[in-house]
């Protein structure tokens, strides 16, 4: 399946402070084309979190649209919305979120269980993800029995159990080492290239950004440059 074309016009979101008003993100316009790979940059606070999570349809903007193939999500009944989710979108966030009690495959498994996906179909899903990321021999080893990478790496396959056709990464490798980030980037970079999936990383990685064939930067919620 191709990646996903996502449009962004007229973004904005506030949150209001009693009588104040915080604009986190201004008047974004953005295209991103069908299994484009592209790195969100900019400083802490510049709104680059906000805009993933409105893209993971995880938040409703206050103005503006989000449209994936054309379909406006926030137009999209909340039944319909978590629906779409599921199936369209994967994220990988900078804490891997497993379930300490479950075995790497079954975290893996996790979201195509939820779907209604039969156990033994998405135990074998997760198992060949699990090869694929290189945690064969870690199938049924827990959380904590992990390294860092390593759970991000179970953290990937979860992403990509139920065949995304986007990819969503909020600093995917910000609390791992130089070398196992270089991994985790590396994969991150084939996948794209086997899967076809569009993908959206924020990152403060300069390294990563510049493997990835458009930048966009952000400044105080605005997007002010982006290159290709």
């Amino acid at each position: 399946m191709s990646g996903a074309r996502i449009e962004i016009r007229s973004l904005s979101k506030s949150f209001d402070h009693g009588e104040s008003r915080l604009d986190v993100l201004r008047d974004i316009a953005l295209d991103v084309a069908a299994g484009e790979m592209v790195a969100v940059v900019g400083s802490s606070g510049a709104g680059k979190s906000t805009l993933l999570h409105l893209l993971g349809t995880l938040d409703r903007p206050s103005s503006g649209q989000v449209l994936y193939d054309g379909v406006d999500t926030a137009r999209l009944p909340a039944s319909e919305l978590a629906r779409f989710r599921n199936h369209t979108i994967g994220f990988v966030f900078q804490f891997h979120h497993l379930l300490p009690e479950f075995t790497a495959e079954e975290n893996c498994a996790m979201p195509a269980l939820i779907a209604g996906v039969a156990r033994t179909q998405a135990i074998t899903r997760a198992r060949a993800l699990l090869e694929r990321v290189g945690l064969g021999h870690r199938l049924t080893h827990r959380p904590g029995e992990l390294s860092g990478g390593e759970q991000q790496r179970v953290a990937l396959g979860r992403a990509l159990i139920m065949e995304p056709r986007a990819l969503l990464a909020d600093e995917p490798t910000g609390n791992l080492d130089t070398r196992t980030s270089e991994d985790i980037h590396a994969l991150i970079v084939e996948l794209n290239r086997e899967r076809q999936m569009t993908m959206i990383v924020v990152t403060h990685n300069a390294d990563f950004a510049a493997r990835l064939p458009r930048r966009v930067r952000m400044v105080d919620g605005t997007v002010v440059e982006a290159d290709a």
